[in-house]
């Protein structure tokens, strides 16, 4: 049973709850779509304070108009709540049909005068690219044809300085970076020059990362590292909460605090003779998680078990809304191809360097992870989304979980007023960093797998 949500008011300020990315993403890059499609119910939504229950009955809102070619039966639709036979994720008549290129018009990391690490994060920020590179601890500022105007930042504690450059989102015209070592957001100009910087809430061992930047805030996701407990057990189905924090950039007060259920894994912790221990797991397949964005206005907090979508002002006050679609059965001969494909993987994995208590450590987790897969369960239904993504274009983008053999996957941007505006077809095998009017920024690998940044056109 999923997690249950948890929250907490702070001051006289009503709170609600609510995020993550798709359990089986790396498995996307052979798509086809195989499957009857899915239907839109209908929309609904409203705000909850904190503390107060689910209401049993949504009113319907008549803002996303859909016409009457989209309906088995536009009136008697509305009056049975029967389905309408319209897809989320399928071209509707009058909306925006994009496509990404098949080319990208640029590629950055392939000059040996700017490599990028490999653990970068990058928006469109203007018609400018903002990429933080995390073992240089610089942000390096691109025009549109790939030239650099500016760096950023160094190795270092004081102003402008980074132990470890983990994140950066958009700002109004300026950036925000965050360094997860210090606990420390620091704001950017226009230009990419530094302007000041708010430490915020230190946290233990859990894993904290800057989802993105709203209005004078950010919003904040807390992961736990492994699980509770010393002694052996396992392999079990886990779902550990996620939670959430909204932060004030002016000075860093924590004015949301709330969790989302998790991804759903697989795990075991293994307790050696001498004392060692190793534990972890692999996301279950078809597995749910938990999955959030920011806009320029609102962060949006959800899991992908409904597309329920909970979106939040800067004061912490949440709203719902709610597209109902019924479920997609998997295929068996998915979810071994899943399976299959992980086992790959681990089988490729080389021996590194770096050797623990007397053991080579990659080859102990492998055959740690291995030993997991054997009984990895499936669920028998695909998520009915698997991604959120706040554009440059200021749309809150919702992305299709596709079957593991389908070759493009949908992606449809909503505006604030949750009015479907366009719909953008693509590889599914695109690890999507920002989504703006006329171009989509991707991370992905090289021939000697090294990072690349690239940048795609959305043709009409």
């Amino acid at each position: 049973m999923p997690a249950p949500s948890h929250e907490r008011p702070r001051e006289a300020l009503h709170r609600h709850t609510g995020k993550g990315a798709s359990a089986t993403r790396w498995a996307s890059a052979l798509l086809r779509r195989t499957s009857e499609p899915r239907r839109l119910l209908r929309i609904v939504a409203g705000p909850r304070p904190a503390g107060s229950a689910r209401p049993t009955s949504m009113l319907a809102l008549c803002f996303l108009a859909l016409c009457a070619a989209c309906l088995d039966d536009a009136s008697e639709t509305a009056a049975t709540g029967d389905a309408a036979t319209a897809d989320l994720f399928a071209p509707w008549p009058g909306d925006e049909s994009l496509q990404v290129a098949a080319e990208p018009s640029l590629v950055v990391g392939l000059d040996e005068s700017l490599p990028l690490d490999g653990s970068v994060d990058a928006v469109f920020f203007g018609d400018r690219i903002a990429i933080a590179n995390r073992m240089s601890r610089e942000v390096l500022i691109l025009d549109a044809a790939g030239g650099l105007i500016a760096r950023h930042g160094r190795r270092g504690e004081g102003p402008g300085e980074y132990t470890n450059l983990s994140g950066i989102a958009r700002h109004g015209d300026g950036l925000v970076t965050w360094d997860s070592n210090q606990f420390r957001v620091t704001l950017l100009d226009a230009s990419g020059e530094y302007v000041r910087d708010t430490r915020l809430r230190r946290r233990g061992r859990e894993l904290v990362s800057i989802v993105g930047a709203f209005g004078g805030s950010v919003l904040l996701e807390i992961s736990e590292m492994g699980f509770p407990g010393l002694t052996a057990v396992g392999p079990m189905e886990i779902r550990q909460p996620v939670a959430y924090e909204i932060a004030r950039l002016a000075d860093g007060e924590v004015v949301f605090e709330g969790a989302r259920p998790g991804e759903e894994k697989w795990a075991a912790r293994e307790v050696e003779a001498d004392g060692g221990r190793t534990h972890g797991g692999l996301p279950l397949v078809f597995g749910r998680t938990a999955v959030s964005a920011v806009t320029d206005r609102y962060a949006y907090l959800a899991t992908t078990d409904s597309i329920t979508i909970t979106r939040y002002d800067e004061a912490g006050t949440g709203a719902d809304t709610s597209f109902e679609q019924p479920t997609e059965s998997a295929n068996a001969d998915w979810a071994q191809f899943v399976r299959d494909t992980i086992r790959a993987r681990l089988d490729s994995t080389g021996p590194g360097q770096i050797v623990l208590g007397g053991r080579n450590f990659m080859e102990h987790i492998t055959g740690f992870r291995l030993r997991l897969l054997e009984d990895l369960p499936a669920r028998p239904t695909l998520p009915v989304f698997s991604d959120l993504k706040g554009g440059a274009d200021g749309l809150l983008w919702i992305r299709e979980y596709p079957d593991p053999f389908q070759e493009q996957v949908a992606w449809v941007g909503f505006s604030e007023a949750w009015e479907r505006k366009k719909r953008l077809a693509m590889p599914a095998s695109l690890a999507v960093l920002d989504i703006s009017e006329d171009r989509i920024l991707v991370q992905t690998k090289g021939a000697l797998d090294e990072t690349l940044i690239e940048v795609y056109p959305i043709e009409r």
